[in-house]
């Protein structure tokens, strides 16, 4: 940890403001928790402490995975991780719906050459070809069915499992295996593999460039490998960000990381100096990368993907009679200014600024609906993966009679992952670990971003492999704690 003391305030002001938001997110979700259930539910809530206590002594009972062999646990992990997923996208017959059915559509296209044959709306959504010509790229390799995303989706979860493992490693040797486990076992994500969706393909590049940051602070900051680090952190962030939007809230992360919590050099002008090279190398390729990936899709469709706008989200999150969350009344303003980028989002950054000015405290009301809705809800799992299935299959229809038992099952989880990820926060402080400061500031933007933005309970799934990092931090230290180590 830097010795400073501006380093030590920002470094305690994150963990405070995290374990804040974290709290608070806890509520919600304790009161969506709650409302799973029509009858007796201070029972449930009492039987669900008693679960959580449980789970936590047995984890703690079997050391989290920690006391069998490395190839032994490597099997566990992978059964872990693909057996139930595999499972789901057998067992539910997903079929693409709404937003996913034009991504499928839109990939269908990529593989008969017609690079244009999009809804019209996405010309001001230019993200979504990022993902729009994967899918197509897989169609075309193994044939246009949703199940070849499906089980990409199930890989990809493999390649997931590995990367919050490798990055609770650098944290703590101790935390990689629990935290893997808590990953592999995660119900919302397990049963969102059958959705064909983005978060997947963004997440993996989305945490390789975490590792990537986490090895460069941890081993080459000081080391002209580092930069080479950097460059890749900066590429990998480019290719999250060409899947989903929200991968760039990385790149300042990662600059304030760089500025306050590591040292570069005994000279303060040198440190100062080295810093802002280091600032400039990843943020300047994540910009190039993000050009060069744009320039092959751009000549095919048109669609320059770099352009970024939010003034359409930012005006969704403020309608107040939806609750932040997507609604015809504003979505039709796309057709009103002929679905052009420029004119679309500007008028509804307007129109948006003008309904908070009208009435401040209203949206500040409504910045805290939205985070039950974006927060406090673990449902979207299930919801996106059951809504649009109609294969027939008796395990199916057995699936789709017992929605109540999969949200609470789901909602269960995620309140355990937030306990403990509290308590992994608690213990980073408390150790003076330095390095979750990173997940700390990348948390607090995303927090931030959809209190303004719209809200769905599926856009939080980019912050859970975060918290369960965290998770097998406190994981490893509540096993520690009786030992008396200080």
């Amino acid at each position: 940890m830097q010795s400073s003391k501006l380093s030590r305030f920002l470094y305690a002001f994150l963990t405070v403001g995290v374990i804040g938001i974290l709290l608070i997110i806890g509520l919600f979700a304790v009161k969506s928790y709650a409302n799973i259930f029509t009858y007796g539910k201070l029972i449930f809530l009492a039987v669900s402490l008693v679960l959580i206590a449980a789970l936590i002594l047995a984890g703690r009972r079997l050391d989290w995975g920690n006391g069998i062999s490395g190839r032994a646990f490597a099997l566990l992990a992978v059964v872990l991780t693909l057996a139930p997923r595999l499972f789901w996208v057998f067992a539910v017959g997903t079929a693409p719906f709404s937003d996913f059915l034009h991504m499928h559509n839109y990939g269908v296209a990529v593989t008969q050459g017609d690079f244009t044959n999009y809804v019209d709306f996405y010309a001001c959504f230019p993200f979504k070809f990022g993902f729009g010509f994967l899918v197509g790229g897989l169609y075309a390799l193994f044939g246009s069915d949703p199940l070849v995303v499906q089980l990409f989706n199930v890989f990809l979860s493999l390649i997931q499992v590995l990367f919050v493992y490798l990055i609770a490693r650098e944290i703590r040797q101790e935390s990689a295996r629990p935290a893997a486990l808590f990953f592999a076992l995660w119900p919302a994500q397990i049963m969102y593999c059958s959705v064909v969706a983005a978060e997947n393909s963004f997440m993996v590049p989305f945490l390789a460039a975490i590792y990537v940051l986490i090895l460069f602070f941890k081993h080459y900051n000081e080391s002209t490998k580092g930069y080479a680090m950097l460059v890749l952190a900066g590429a990998l962030t480019a290719l999250a960000q060409a899947m989903r939007p929200m991968a760039m809230v990385l790149i300042p992360a990662a600059a304030v990381y760089i500025l306050f919590f590591t040292s570069c050099h005994r000279s303060k002008a040198r440190d100062l100096a080295k810093k802002g090279l280091c600032i400039l190398l990843v943020a300047l390729t994540y910009f190039v990368s993000l050009k060069l990936i744009s320039l092959p899709i751009k000549n095919l469709s048109g669609i320059d993907i770099t352009r970024s706008g939010s003034g359409y989200n930012f005006l969704v999150g403020t309608n107040y009679e939806a609750n932040g969350m997507f609604n015809q009344e504003d979505f039709s303003i796309i057709a009103k200014y002929d679905f052009d980028f420029d004119r679309v989002h500007s008028e509804a950054k307007e129109l948006a600024i003008q309904r908070i000015k009208e009435d401040p405290i209203r949206f500040l009301k409504l910045m805290v609906k939205k985070v039950h809705f974006q927060w406090g809800q673990e449902n979207y799992g299930y919801y996106w993966s059951i809504i649009s299935a109609d294969s027939g299959k008796r395990l199916e229809e057995a699936i789709k009679l017992h929605p109540r038992f999969f949200y609470a099952l789901s909602q269960f989880y995620y309140l355990v992952v937030l306990l403990m990820t509290v308590s992994g926060c608690y213990f980073a402080y408390r150790r003076k670990i330095k390095e979750p400061a990173l997940f700390w500031l990348i948390i607090g933007a995303m927090f931030l971003a959809y209190s303004f933005l719209e809200v769905q309970p599926r856009y939080h799934l980019p912050a859970v492999p975060l918290f369960i990092i965290l998770v097998g931090l406190g994981a490893s230290e509540i096993k520690r704690m009786p030992t008396g180590i200080k």
